[in-house]
């Protein structure tokens, strides 16, 4: 009888330490899942607090061999510094240089934070950078958030 009951209680205790095993796993796991979503929250945020709008009219006469200025709103509630470095600018399949960027704000050009429902500027300038004669492409991004505006030039 006394093996009986010691075969009961090595069968006991392993399967507490099976139990104890499988619940340390799935505790890891909870706890990766719940950071994973944590990360996720603040990617989300921070995309919803930046968000723009391009109002420039891509229906309007553009002159081609001449420097591009596309007007942008910030509709987020984030505020950006208006300097090159926070703007990235392919026009045409090109990357632009911070150094062919001038931004300003469209109201008031001394205002050096773009801030919520504001209007900036960005002019393209340097030879290589003009509108061709054809259809052009601008893709503007700022803070992971990107906006492509598209218009014919003749």
């Amino acid at each position: 009888m006394a093996s009986v009951s010691a075969s009961h209680l090595i069968i006991f205790v392993a399967s507490l330490v099976i139990a104890a095993g499988v619940v340390g796993t799935l505790t890891t796991g909870v706890e990766r899942v719940s950071s994973s979503i944590d990360d996720g929250s603040l990617d989300v945020s921070q995309q919803i607090r930046m968000d723009m709008s391009i109002v420039s009219d891509p229906g309007a006469e553009y002159e081609v061999d001449e420097p591009l200025t596309i007007h942008v709103r910030n509709t987020g509630s984030q505020q950006v510094p208006i300097e090159p470095s926070q703007f990235d600018v392919v026009f045409n399949g090109d990357f632009i240089a911070n150094d062919n960027l001038e931004i300003e704000d469209a109201n008031d050009p001394d205002e050096d934070i773009w801030r919520p429902n504001h209007v900036v500027s960005i002019t393209i300038e340097g030879d290589e950078n003009e509108i061709q004669d054809d259809d052009n492409r601008l893709v503007l991004t700022v803070n992971d958030d990107e906006e492509t505006f598209q218009f014919h030039a003749t």
